[in-house]
């Protein structure tokens, strides 16, 4: 069936449904044609495009809850955007520069966490890839218009299969023992992902849990709480991050990325993960 999703939009920074699935945050978008765009949301498989009025989309239910979720559409975007603008003129011309930028709420954190695991030493593409046959080899297959793609498989699923599928996948890096290693912890009840998210659980509670687990480091742990934990303090620091703030230190000594965290945090108070993407996008924007 076709569903429609309607909602307001920022005069300044109106909605862009292609940007926002660009592939720089969840990974498993396909473009179908005519605008049309593919994903597997909460296990229900989905395809998408843009509408006059905000999105129009086919699916098996009507997942307006879902989307508006997913999309960040309670957020303030022109308090938020104000706010950092205020702060940084840098980040102001950004916010100009990229005016439909956004950050969304990834509906699974388990699958967001995943993915950051794989994402060290990785690109876009590869880690789309191999988020992809993760999801093919031991996901459950789900059908729309003649489209087949997989669930993500829950933790409970990747214990199930077990080290070898995974190290069959050839994913490098001892990936697929973290991955199993953060699925049990899971499954024991020491990492409670829908818990994490709640409002109440403070940000650095949060990636201090993330980072008990083998092979999640600070990056990665600020990414998952970030996209898929509701932290918008997030600072994830990667090599365009890095690149990004180099002019705002003058020391002959580079800021290890602890600190660079620090001075973001202090600079953009609550939002500071929303400045995060604006400096990330002007590198990776750059290198492309």
């Amino acid at each position: 069936m076709k569903w429609q999703l309607n909602f307001d939009q920022s005069p300044q920074h109106p909605f862009d449904l292609a940007k926002s699935l660009n592939g720089t945050q969840d990974f498993r978008w396909r473009k179908l044609g005519y605008g049309w765009y593919s994903g597997v949301l909460g296990g229900n498989p989905i395809h998408i495009r843009q509408s006059d009025h905000g999105v129009e989309y086919r699916a098996h239910s009507e997942l307006n809850a879902l989307l508006s979720a997913y999309f960040r559409l309670d957020d303030e975007i022109e308090v938020i955007y104000a706010c950092i603008s205020s702060r940084d003129d840098n980040v102001a011309g950004l916010v100009k520069e990229y005016p439909n930028l956004r950050i969304m709420r990834q509906s699974d954190p388990w699958e967001c966490m995943v993915a950051y695991i794989c994402s060290s030493n990785n690109n876009v593409d590869r880690i789309s890839k191999i988020i992809e046959k993760i999801a093919g080899n031991l996901g459950t297959p789900v059908e729309l218009d003649g489209e087949v793609r997989n669930t993500f498989p829950t933790p409970e699923l990747v214990l199930e299969a077990g080290v070898g599928p995974l190290e069959e996948l050839g994913l490098g890096l001892g990936r697929h023992s973290k991955i199993v290693d953060a699925a049990q912890r899971i499954c024991d009840g020491k990492l409670d992902l829908s818990r994490l998210a709640q409002p109440q659980v403070p940000y650095a509670e949060a990636k201090g849990q993330l980072m008990e687990c083998h092979g999640i480091g600070p990056k990665v742990a600020d990414c998952i709480a970030l996209f898929s934990l509701d932290k918008m303090e997030a600072f994830p620091v990667d090599v365009h991050v890095r690149r990004a703030v180099e002019g705002y230190f003058q020391s002959r000594d580079w800021p290890t990325d602890k600190s660079i965290v620090k001075w973001a945090q202090d600079r953009f108070g609550e939002y500071a993960g929303y400045a995060n993407q604006f400096l990330f996008h002007q590198q990776f924007n750059a290198q492309q």
